[in-house]
């Protein structure tokens, strides 16, 4: 039979009524459509014994009968043998034709289908056609039109029920999958209990051993403590009884010496006072250290201290000074040490400043140390300024920036701002500054807050200025977050400012230390401005270091900030970047894969943009690959979106095809479903041509069931993307690979994508059902096949004689 020429009319419309009163019917496919006539008499072909329609029929029903017998022309048979075909009565399909009566829509369906199997498919359009024009001839009958619409209703149901089944199913091995899970997850925790009772047996046995052996530890230490009272005690007896023994020895050599001179007789001798207070004014610097030395050797302590007091309140200060040096000589620096504060108290400012320097010359430092101590618990702030100025005047500036340092230290803030009014205007306010240093470092943040609006009350603006920059320099990072709270607390945040301004102008690991402090004090605005600042102002090298300390310290919040600055930032060399973190650890990769996991979907796509263009494709790849892995389906969309609209290399078609071209087929599911996700159909389409450029048939069943996995029950996307996969494979694979895919696709328990690719290559090419249907019973055994009445045969029965 020759092939009929293409019909150029519009798909739209089923009949085409021409001019010569013809019928025509388009079949087949949109860009192969033939045409079907069902000429009148007097045609060249056979003209079709058909009933006439009847008189009077309604137009809707005059035109589902006319479209009905052009299609029954095409197959040339008649009425009859059509009848006992579909198994219907033969009236009943001339009623059909002739219209007298609208038939059901299996009657149509199954007149297609006849069509198909003889010459072509009808165009989809041509089918619509027909179905519209079914249901308006329906509509003329309210009893058919009723029945139909119970059929719609039913069919829809039944999809319902079987989209309801699959997810049933689904949710079953979800469930299984738990359940074996939660299996293993009892078994594991049974063995570690186990372990557990084990290791807890074993330690009690070693607990018990070591409890014996500190009850007998403890009770030797009571015993000894016993011991040791006995003995202290005993101990202060004898030397009471020493003492005793001593003071009557030198009571009798008293007495002796005294008796021996001839100074007992008469009114007696002098008492020991009357000698101390003659040798005070009488005797010499060394004839007092040797008197001091005498009474401590004979255990007249306070007499001796008393000698020492009286001679430094009324010697001059050259003899006090040498006193104070020979006693330290002579081991004997107790007695000096006691003896500074009365000086301090009882002399004049300017003696004191004389004093300090002439032991400072004689190298009794330790002197020099007491008499500034005792100047700075006992002098008023006045008399402290005029000690600086002395031992100014004496080039003594080291001790006079010691004495304000230490004063600024323990005086109270009130006496603190005292000492630096009382210097204004004079060669001690140099000292001052310099002074406060050693005052920030050793006193409270509360206290500097103080410091810092009492010298502004005061005027003292320059040491108020200086204070911030000394907080920063002197203090712990912590302690440096305390001062700014507490600046901040009490409405001074201008001066938190300062001091957070010049904390970031320290060392490394001292601002790595501050971003820590911050975070922890919930300062996180401020932490992150810290973390700028020093990308913009470091090297590279730095950079790292901030970045892995950040990491290791678990502020990856921070780690992943200072990562995304530094590749923002033009300055910042990217490959240099991550050869400095590459040499410690975690490593780069590692951090890159935090920032990925931490980050949002525009954060990750840029992260992977830098990546690119700085040269690092295999930290690309690693973020490209985490993000789809381990992301929700939405979230990785985003990503991929963003992706695609900054123009990234990786979401180029190409590419995209040569990715899904040597990966694994399943590996591609969570690609598909997020390009999906981000409508990126063209995309889709080029990953699929990739995964179908390979025809393994495992692979693509595979595919498909990872599909199904990981589709969101709320929000699926899986039907578009196995719709594109379905075009690809009916278009690049042969008919007969299709149809082993289709087998496989059913073995898998895939039913409702074996029918979606099985009714679309069907709709392809006519023979593919047949050829279905081949594959589907090739390896079924056939009953009248000589091996299944072969004896011995495990499924048949016994061959049979003859």
């Amino acid at each position: 039979m020759a092939t009929p020429d293409l019909l150029p009319i519009d798909v739209a419309t089923l009949v085409d009524r021409c001019a010569c009163g013809s019928r025509r019917i388009l079949v087949g496919m949109p860009d192969s459509a033939f045409e079907i006539t069902a000429t009148k008499p007097g045609s060249h072909a056979k003209p079709l014994a058909l009933a006439p329609l009847k008189e009077g029929l309604a137009p809707e029903k005059r035109a589902l009968a006319e479209d009905l017998r052009a299609l029954f022309g095409v197959l040339d048979v008649s009425v009859r043998r059509y009848a006992l075909r579909r198994h219907l009565d033969a009236s009943s399909v001339t009623r059909y034709l002739s219209g007298e009566r609208v038939p059901s829509w299996e009657f149509v369906a199954g007149l297609i289908d006849d069509v198909r199997e003889a010459t072509a498919p009808l165009i989809p359009a041509a089918e619509a056609a027909l179905h519209e024009t079914h249901r308006t001839a329906q509509k003329s009958n309210r009893r058919s039109s009723e029945m139909q619409a119970l059929q719609d209703e039913l069919a829809g149901a039944d999809e319902e029920t079987r989209r309801i089944k699959a997810r049933q199913r689904a949710l079953e091995e979800a469930l299984m999958d738990r359940e074996r899970n939660l299996r293993e997850s009892v078994s594991r925790c049974r063995r570690l209990e186990a372990q557990i009772d084990d290791e807890q047996s074993a330690h009690r046995a070693d607990v018990a051993l070591w409890e014996g052996e500190y009850e007998q530890l403890r009770r030797e230490c009571d015993d000894l403590s016993q011991d040791v009272l006995f003995l202290q005690e005993a101990l202060a007896v004898a030397r009471a009884e020493l003492i005793a023994a001593e003071g009557q020895c030198h009571q009798l050599e008293a007495d002796l010496e005294a008796m021996t001179q001839g100074e007992g007789r008469g009114q007696g001798a002098s008492s020991l006072m009357a000698a101390l207070e003659a040798a005070n004014t009488t005797a010499s610097v060394a004839e007092l250290v040797q008197v001091v030395g005498d009474l401590e050797a004979r255990t007249q302590q306070a007499m001796a201290r008393e000698l020492v007091s009286a001679a430094s309140r009324s010697r001059r200060v050259e003899e006090v000074a040498a006193l104070l040096s020979g006693l330290q000589e002579a081991g004997l620096p107790a007695h000096a040490d006691t003896a500074i504060p009365a000086l301090v108290m009882t002399r004049p400012v300017a003696e004191t400043t004389a004093l300090a320097g002439a032991l400072h010359r004689a190298g009794f430092e330790d002197g020099v140390a007491a008499l500034l101590r005792a100047s700075v618990e006992l002098h008023s702030p006045c008399d402290i300024i005029g000690l600086c100025l002395g031992l100014g005047r004496d080039r003594l500036g080291e001790l006079a920036e010691s004495l304000l340092a230490a004063a600024f230290v323990v005086r109270p803030t009130a006496d603190v701002v005292a000492i630096d009014v009382w210097a204004a205007g004079t060669d001690a306010e140099p000292a001052t500054v310099t002074a406060l240093g050693p005052a920030v470092g050793r006193r409270s943040a509360h206290e500097l807050v103080e410091l810092s609006i009492a010298l502004r009350a005061a005027g003292r603006h320059r040491h108020a200025d200086a204070l911030p920059a000394e907080v920063a320099e002197r203090r712990e990072a912590r302690d440096v977050v305390n001062v700014i709270e507490c600046f901040t607390d009490r409405g001074l945040a201008s001066e938190g400012d300062r001091v957070f301004a010049a904390a970031q102008e320290r060392t490394v690991p001292h601002v790595l230390a501050l971003v820590r402090g911050l975070v922890q004090g919930r300062h996180s605005d401020a932490a992150a401005r810290v973390v700028d600042r020093a990308v913009a102002q470091w090297p590279a090298a730095d950079i790292a270091h901030m970045i892995t300390d950040l990491y290791v310290t678990d502020h990856l919040h921070q780690s992943a900030q200072a990562l995304m600055s530094a590749m923002r930032n033009s300055a910042v060399p990217t490959q240099l970047l991550f050869h400095y973190l590459d040499e410690v650890s975690p490593g780069a990769e590692a951090v890159v894969q935090m920032v990925a996991a931490t980050g949002s979907p525009e954060r990750t796509a840029h992260l992977l943009t830098c990546l690119e263009n700085g040269g690092q494709a295999h930290l690309a790849e690693v973020v490209f690959q985490q993000t789809l892995a381990q992301k929700p389906t939405g979230h990785a969309g985003l990503f991929l979106d963003v992706l695609a609209c900054s123009g990234a290399a990786v979401m180029r078609e190409a590419d995209l095809y040569e990715r899904a071209s040597a990966a694994s087929g399943p590996d591609m599911a969570p690609l598909l479903l997020a390009l999906a996700a981000a409508g990126r159909n063209t995309a889709v389409g080029a990953v699929v041509l990739g995964c179908t450029a390979s025809h393994d048939l495992s692979d693509h069943v595979l595919l498909v069931r990872q599909l199904h996995n990981l589709d969101h029950p709320l929000k699926p996307r899986a039907a578009d993307v196995l719709h594109q996969i379905v075009v690809a494979v009916v278009q690049n694979w042969p008919m007969e690979e299709q149809a082993t895919l289709v087998v496989a696709l059913a073995q898998a328990g895939l039913t409702h994508d074996s029918g979606l690719l099985t009714t679309r290559a069907a709709a392809s090419r006519p023979k593919f059902r047949s050829l279905l249907k081949s594959e589907q019973t090739k390896h079924a055994q056939k009953v009248l096949s000589r091996t299944f009445w072969r004896k011995g045969s495990h499924d048949g029965p016994t061959a049979l004689s003859g």
